[in-house]
């Protein structure tokens, strides 16, 4: 009896093997220069409004296991983010350089008023970061600086 469903192939035929389904793979770093410059100041934004909350906390945790408190952003450049920021055991705050590979999580909350200081503040002007070239140092060499030391340090010759 033959089965509608089925397909008999000729012997030492094989039926392909499906498709492996592949996953999207993310275009590039969730946490980028773009997402500093508005993605984040626009979500606090937003979040404020619709919580009715004047500063809010923003939580920044990376895979190294830390969360940072950032109070603002100070400046972006092409593979890192400058963040000020507040410890909880610290009174004041803090400049930290993040790699964007390395953010793993950012959140906002409501900030209490116990936490006040760690709330943070959006600017309209996010400062673009330029890194400058290593400047290069000119050493003299060390044969000539030891020539030139001696000479100097040599005793006059006495006269008789």
């Amino acid at each position: 009896m033959a089965n509608g469903n089925v397909l008999y192939l000729p012997p030492g035929v094989t039926a392909p093997s499906p498709m492996p389904v592949q996953m999207p793979m993310p275009s590039g770093i969730p946490f980028d220069r773009k997402f500093f410059e508005s993605i984040l100041p626009q979500s606090v934004a937003a979040f404020c409004s619709a919580t009715k909350c004047e500063i809010p906390r923003v939580e920044l945790l990376t895979v190294d296991g830390t969360t940072h408190f950032v109070s603002g952003i100070v400046g972006v450049a092409d593979s890192f983010v400058v963040l000020q920021a507040a410890k909880e055991d610290h009174l004041h705050t803090i400049e930290v350089f993040i790699p964007y590979n390395t953010i793993f999580r950012v959140e906002v909350h409501p900030e209490t008023e116990l936490r006040r200081r760690m709330g943070f503040v959006a600017h309209d002007d996010v400062t673009a970061i330029s890194v400058p070239e290593p400047e290069v140092e000119v050493v003299e060499a060390p044969v000539a600086v030891a020539a030139a030391s001696k000479k100097a340090t040599r005793p006059a010759a006495r006269k008789k």
